[in-house]
């Protein structure tokens, strides 16, 4: 696949026009700006994610799909162009919070309009009775990001700026990530926009994207994180009182390629109840390790989980949960 990608390793800038030159491991991705491939996608994705729907309606969910949409057009502005993303991870735009569906300001030029795919579920949403409404779009500035020094956050606080995935949901408090898709401004609108939650801004767990491959909570009192990114020294101390997981036997994706996500994609499960979980079939042993505290699991296939950087938590949005 052709396009322009940037990635970090090691504090190094690496850049690259052909996807399948990135190295199977990095440590985060600054830009992906892929050259859409003429659709369909593969039958392979098609495939499991209709597997992935009929489970999810054998489980009690009602399940919506967005509609395809053009992301190949071309996304002009008075001060940047673009083309468009892909509509695979609906949990990256929109933030649930109670009644309340929040079109996010996300860090990506590429992706401003991508919650268009979503049209028709949101206004059926909101004949449902949900509140839905959208964070200020910001103008991405060029001195919105700073590539400079490479230990701290790419992301400038100059604009509203930040991807659903950077909060962490825990009842009445949201964990808000500081990181490359995150900044505190963003925190800030969060706060005042939701007064009723209390935000808890982490400044010091993981500085590279999104939180839900480094920080999930399985079930009240128990929440397990990626070890490779957090330990007994920088864990969020809103689970001091928590029991703790600290997982690192990430097992390798089943995709035939490289990806702009890491095999901690694979962390990236969905939890349908505090005892049940959708995980991917190749990590055996966090399988195992859920099951010694109780949890169950039903491992699924998503074979191009790192090559689009969504895994089962990631493709999909509760819009409520009973």
């Amino acid at each position: 696949m052709k396009g322009h990608f940037i990635i970090r390793d090691n504090d190094k800038i690496l850049e690259f026009k052909n996807y399948e030159d990135i190295p199977q491991s990095f440590d985060n991705v600054i830009s992906f700006e892929p050259t859409p491939p003429e659709p369909p996608h593969t039958e392979e994705e098609h495939e499991e994610m209709a597997t992935y729907n009929d489970k999810l309606k054998e489980l009690g969910v009602i399940v919506h799909r967005p509609k395809p949409v053009r992301h190949e057009a071309e996304i002009v502005t008075p001060y940047w162009k673009t083309t468009g993303w892909h509509n695979y991870c609906p949990r990256d735009i929109f933030l649930v919070l109670g009644t309340s569906i929040v079109e996010v300001p996300s860090v990506m030029r590429s992706r401003v309009f991508e919650t268009w795919s979503y049209d028709d579920i949101l206004h059926e949403a909101f004949d449902d009775g949900a509140k839905w409404f959208s964070a200020p779009k910001q103008r991405y500035k060029e001195e919105s990001f700073n590539f400079d020094d490479l230990s701290k956050p790419t992301l400038m606080n100059e604009e509203i700026l930040f991807d659903a995935p950077n909060v962490v949901r825990l009842g009445m408090n949201l964990l808000y990530q500081v990181s490359n898709s995150g900044n505190e401004k963003g925190a800030k609108w969060l706060q005042s926009m939701f007064p009723e939650y209390k935000v808890h801004i982490e400044r010091d767990a993981y500085s590279g994207a999104h939180f839900d491959s480094t920080v999930v909570p399985l079930a009240d009192g128990l929440v397990l994180f990626n070890g490779h990114r957090v330990s007994s020294d920088n864990y969020p101390k809103i689970f001091e009182k928590w029991d703790k997981i600290f997982f690192t036997d990430f097992s390798d994706s089943q995709s035939d390629s490289s990806g702009i996500s890491s095999n901690a994609i694979g962390m990236n499960l969905l939890s349908v109840t505090d005892d049940l979980v959708i995980v991917d079939e190749n990590q055996t042993e966090l399988i195992k390790t859920l099951l010694r505290y109780g949890i169950e699991s039903i491992p699924m296939s998503m074979r191009h989980q790192r090559t689009l950087g969504g895994g089962f938590h990631c493709v999909t949005l509760d819009l409520k949960r009973g």
